[in-house]
């Protein structure tokens, strides 16, 4: 709690000292609680589902710096037991506190670089949309915001050319096993291409590792700056047969996109290449990882996207086990506070032994008769599973009022909600 009242203190000195630039919104949603629609417990900033769910958000930005606060009563606090076993997570209890969500303060150097420092989710893979998306690979919007500070650049290297990069250092939670919460590092490059007004081409590389940390059934790992460095460029731990094991948990992702413009419309087309040691890296794991769609105003006042999201080349890889998200040393895997923190479709359960996934992701959102809606369905191709879905319609019944209903449903169970948004100081 030492971090929130440290927030609290950063809030009311920014509110003192630039009131009249803020802006704001408070929300309370009234959500159905008679089934776990995935919808509404996955891709939710890690929240949980409680009967009613009041959340503020407070933004400011100014010539150097964007400054943000989230609370809400829905952010997991975890008191938790461990039991000495292989799957170790047992006796969850989860408390609920007016707890914070993503807040961070992003001070710009130049134009070119800045820093960011607090919770918050990536830096990279900017073109995806995380309102209508299945999740991005490595950071989607699934778990809570980690604690962590980055900083991110970029460097002109030609009239259409231009380098993308960026590096981050955090820390993840106990998650009820860890005796001490294992280390993240986090960073990316990207080429960004230009070839003329409408078309734009990105090529991209995330790596993210976990280490340090402590874990019940082992001593504790090794976390000093060599070590960083050693996991800065996955090199071997100190024990491990060359090649066999890095230094610490990775993961990284070959981030690929092309945009096209022409007039009002938008075309984007993306491919995330998931993997988690060098033959995936080198695409022995084929085409696995999230292959999408995005279309703007194809349709007037419409967005429409289409995800292929397939992990079914996991294991054939010349180093078995490759169950994507887990790790062996650090079981409970790519996660923090219980939440995967990258594609939720992707291992959602510990010690999945079989996670072949084909699925396909659609979301549309638009505007009918002034009223904004939006569409999220998934399924799994691969096996008989259910279509899982949510509608929703919002509605402005003022300047500064909002009202949301919403329709979620899978295997037969459906659920009605409804929210309302204040907006303060919405027309400055």
């Amino acid at each position: 709690m030492n971090r929130n009242k440290f927030y609290l203190l950063v809030l009311l000195f920014i509110n003192l000292a630039f009131s009249q630039n803020q802006e704001s919104i408070l929300k309370i949603s009234l959500n159905p609680t008679n089934h776990n629609f995935w919808w509404l417990e996955h891709n939710n900033y890690g929240k949980s589902v409680v009967d009613t769910e009041i959340e503020y958000q407070w933004k400011l930005k100014n010539k150097k710096a964007t400054y943000q606060i989230t609370f809400s009563n829905a952010y997991k606090s975890y008191r938790s037991q461990h039991e000495m076993s292989y799957n170790g997570f047992v006796d969850y209890k989860i408390n609920h506190w007016l707890l914070l969500g993503e807040s961070f303060i992003k001070y710009s150097f130049s134009d070119k670089t800045y820093l960011r420092f607090g919770q918050y989710y990536r830096d990279f893979s900017t073109y995806l949309n995380d309102e209508l998306s299945s999740g991005s690979m490595l950071v989607s919007k699934n778990a809570q915001a980690i604690p962590k500070i980055g900083l991110v650049s970029h460097k002109k290297i030609s009239k259409n050319m231009k380098l993308h990069f960026g590096i981050a250092h955090g820390v993840l939670s106990n998650e009820g096993y860890y005796t001490e919460a294992p280390l993240l590092h986090e960073k990316f490059l990207y080429l960004h291409i230009n070839r003329n007004k409408t078309d734009k081409i990105s090529i991209g590389f995330a790596h993210a590792a976990m280490w340090g940390g402590d874990t019940p059934e082992s001593s504790e790992y090794p976390d000093s700056f060599k070590d960083f460095l050693k996991v800065f460029i996955s090199a071997d731990g100190p024990y491990s047969p060359p090649h066999a094991n890095a230094l610490g948990s990775h993961i990284g992702m070959w981030d690929f996109y092309y945009e096209k413009k022409k007039n009002e419309k938008k075309m984007k087309l993306y491919y995330q290449h998931f993997f988690e040691d060098t033959s995936g890296l080198r695409f022995a794991n084929s085409i696995d990882g999230l292959w999408g769609i995005e279309l703007k105003n194809y349709i007037p006042n419409t967005t429409t996207l289409i995800e292929y999201l397939d992990t079914s080349h996991a294991t054939g890889s010349p180093y078995k086990n490759d169950y994507y998200y887990w790790n062996y040393q650090y079981r409970p895997g790519w996660s923090y506070k219980d939440r995967i923190i990258g594609n939720p479709f992707v291992n959602t359960n510990y010690f999945v032994q079989e996670q072949s996934i084909k699925l396909i992701n659609i979301g549309i959102n638009g505007t009918f008769f002034s009223n904004q809606y939006q569409i999220k369905a998934a399924r799994n191709i691969d096996t008989h599973g259910s279509i899982m879905f949510k509608i929703a319609i919002n509605k402005s019944i003022s300047s500064t009022i909002d009202m949301n209903t919403f329709l979620v449903g899978e295997n037969n169970n459906y659920g009605l909600g409804i929210s309302m948004s204040y907006f303060f100081n919405k027309n400055q």
